[in-house]
């Protein structure tokens, strides 16, 4: 597409999160790895509000749940009964990362770490994302997203540094109010609480 058209798209992608702000979906993940004779499959589930705050779910033999309310971040990994904890507003890098990532979902900042480029297909958009921070570029060498008509996200594909890819399919998408407590966690006192990055 024209660099006019990819302009207007990514407009129309900001609007379109404005007026519905809020999502939910189930998704199944793929992802492959030199270290990895097949591919690792996962399944859960996702709720996002924009513009920083998630919930997602692995389920399965190997469940975890990553929630994030724009202030911190929390990792739970039930089959360890331990989580890790990491504070937003206190390491630069981290929080840029995160930034980065919730960009591909809400269009808002994405100019700021992504150069980009779209392309018209058969049943939407495909958008290329090529970071543009070195710190970015440590953890994620290209980001592909492909759109619908209707501006739902189809498919995500990751590739990183060491050419790993992860791809994550979505579907049952609904643009619909998520509660706030969706996106807290508190550990039980039993839960092993570690904070890699630090206090």
């Amino acid at each position: 597409m024209s660099a006019a058209d990819t302009a207007a798209l990514i407009t129309r992608l900001q609007e379109h999160r404005s007026k519905f702000p809020s999502l939910t979906a189930d998704f199944t993940e793929e992802k492959t790895t030199r270290l990895l004779q097949k591919p690792l499959v996962t399944s859960g589930t996702i709720a996002f509000s924009a513009p920083n705050l998630f919930r997602r779910e692995i389920k399965g033999a190997n469940p975890s749940l990553t929630v994030c309310d724009g202030r911190q971040l929390w990792i739970h990994y039930p089959n360890f009964n331990e989580a890790e904890h990491y504070t937003l507003g206190q390491h630069s890098f981290f929080d840029d990362s995160l930034a980065a990532l919730t960009a591909g979902l809400n269009f808002e900042n994405i100019a700021r770490f992504y150069r980009y480029d779209a392309f018209r297909e058969a049943t939407g958009y495909r958008l290329r994302l090529l970071p543009k921070t070195s710190g970015l570029k440590r953890i994620l060498r290209e980001l592909t997203v492909w759109i619908s008509d209707d501006f739902l996200i189809a498919k995500t594909e990751a590739t990183l540094p060491k050419d790993d890819h992860v791809v994550t399919t979505y579907k049952n998408q609904r643009s619909q109010p998520v509660p706030a407590s969706a996106f807290q966690f508190q550990p039980a006192a039993d839960v092993k609480v570690t904070t890699p990055l630090g206090k």
